[in-house]
């Protein structure tokens, strides 16, 4: 199946979003003149997606991909803290900086199914009685 024919933004995006508590998805856009380097290859092939705690901007992951991807899944080492992402790409042997994602809130996990609070199906009965 061909591609579909797609209209590029005017300008790069970086989007991170939480996908569970312990995955972040991240999916990037390139503009024209940004996809016009990778083809040229004024920039590498692949680009790394590096993950950074929000509060202290230490990084916490390393992830690569192909520039062509647009996407990548992300697993987050501490549930319920906030997250940025940023993206680079090889030039001329170093990494550069493209983008810088909005930052993202990991969810915390509601824990074991014991420890949830749930009702009873007698409960249940009487309330809808």
């Amino acid at each position: 199946m061909p591609e579909l024919s797609r209209t590029l933004p005017s300008e790069d995006r970086l989007v991170l979003l939480p996908k569970n508590p312990g995955v972040l998805f991240a999916f990037w856009q390139f503009s024209a003149s940004r996809e016009e380097a990778f083809i040229s290859s004024a920039l590498g092939g692949e680009v790394e997606l590096r993950l950074f705690h929000s509060e202290d901007k230490a990084q916490v992951s390393a992830l690569k991909a192909a520039w062509k991807s647009g996407k990548a899944y992300l697993e987050v080492p501490a549930q319920g803290r906030s997250y940025t992402a940023a993206l680079y790409a090889l030039r001329s042997g170093e990494w550069e900086k493209l983008l810088e994602s909005n930052p993202v809130s990991s969810p915390a996990a509601a824990g074991m199914a014991e420890e949830r609070a749930y009702a009873s199906l007698e409960f249940h009965k009487r309330v809808h009685l």
